[in-house]
């Protein structure tokens, strides 16, 4: 066997370090050319880090929440030796450095990787942040918190959104009685309320594919294929689940890709975060007993939908006060891809879509 070690591509392009976001590798696992090892975040994305080679991962040189640079070196692995020496390393080379950055990077490329001890149960990653809450939770008064990786990269992200992206904001309140009625009567389980509002808001983009762009350095560029984001939160991390093609599916279809994918996540799956682009996210804190609220637009995109709680309300109906259950959107915008009155068409068709159900 040889060992051979795996040196961090440049994914950044800009010589600038990247957070290791997570590491989806065990020590003594059998790892495949190909196969994602890591998530790290760049300061345009979070992006995969892949394996170059067919071995077993030996060790690991860097720790979640670490800064990584290009050319340092993160993993070794054992390969079988066959052939010649040449065919085996790998042969992703070392991007060029900056002077401020290169006494970093030679220093972590000559230093030696840090063993990590493999165990036969894979701990998942939430289980980790709750233990790190659990421990910091007794002197919660007395010292600072220690901010998880993925509260570091929503709070990164969320204060850039609104320090460089000119937010407008548009509410109104929809007729949820076909929502109910149409929830109640599923024979199975019931879907989830995101469900709807999902497929709504896919059925609303078609007709208003605009706020399917980006704002991109003067001009707008499709963003996300007509996917929908819905915002989860577990354990206090937010994280982005995308539905694809929503228009082609039902709302039971929907409602079990939402929960397969949430399932995922919460044991640490892999394939519970695909990094892949949405055109627009849903938020929902219905479930939290949040009647509205505004949210932040998931940059890139160009708009997010806040939705509140589905509650009777009193409203007027020819001429006759009424009961009726109803609920609170928000629609958060980016001014440099829409402005008010296309917004306003978008929402709208959003609503039709709603109370059609």
């Amino acid at each position: 066997m040889l060992e051979t070690p795996m040196r961090m591509p440049d994914l950044a392009t800009t010589g600038s370090p990247m957070t290791l976001i997570r590491i989806l590798a065990t020590v003594g696992d059998a790892v495949t050319r190909g196969q994602t090892i890591l998530e790290v975040e760049t300061d345009k994305a979070v992006m995969n880090v892949e394996s170059t080679v067919d071995g077993v991962l030996k060790s690991l040189a860097v720790e979640e929440g670490a800064e990584v640079v290009a050319g340092q070196v993160v993993a070794v692995f054992e390969v079988r030796q066959s052939g010649s020496a040449a065919s085996i390393i790998q042969n992703v080379a070392p991007a060029p450095v900056s002077v401020s950055r290169a006494s970093t990077a030679t220093a972590a490329a000559k230093s030696p990787p840090a063993p990590v001890v493999a165990t036969s149960d894979r701990v998942s990653f939430f289980a980790r942040n709750r233990a790190r809450r659990e421990k910091a939770g007794a002197s919660r008064w007395t010292r600072s918190l220690t901010l998880s990786v993925v509260e570091r990269v929503v709070a990164r992200r969320t204060q850039a959104s609104k320090q460089t992206v000119p937010h407008f904001y548009l509410q109104t309140s929809v007729n949820a009685e076909g929502l109910v009625k149409r929830r109640a009567a599923a024979e199975a389980r019931k879907p989830v309320w995101d469900a709807f509002f999902v497929i709504a808001a896919a059925r609303a983009l078609r007709e208003h594919p605009r706020f399917g762009y980006r704002f991109d350095d003067d001009k707008l560029t499709p963003h996300g294929e007509g996917a929908i984001g819905v915002a989860v939160d577990l354990d206090g991390d937010l994280y982005t689940i995308a539905i694809d093609d929503p228009t082609s599916q039902d709302v039971e279809q929907v409602s079990d890709s939402i929960r397969a994918q949430v399932d995922r996540l919460k044991t640490g799956d892999p394939r519970g975060r695909p990094t892949r682009p949405t055109s627009l996210t849903i938020s929902n804190l219905g479930g939290s007993n949040v009647e509205i609220f505004t949210a932040v637009v998931n940059t890139p995109e160009a708009a997010i939908l806040a939705v509140g709680k589905i509650m009777p309300s009193a409203v007027v109906v020819d001429g006759q006060v009424v009961v009726q259950n109803r609920v609170n959107l928000t629609l958060s915008v980016d001014h440099r891809v829409a402005g008010g009155k296309a917004a306003a068409g978008f929402l709208g068709a959003i609503v039709r879509e709603l109370e059609s159900f």
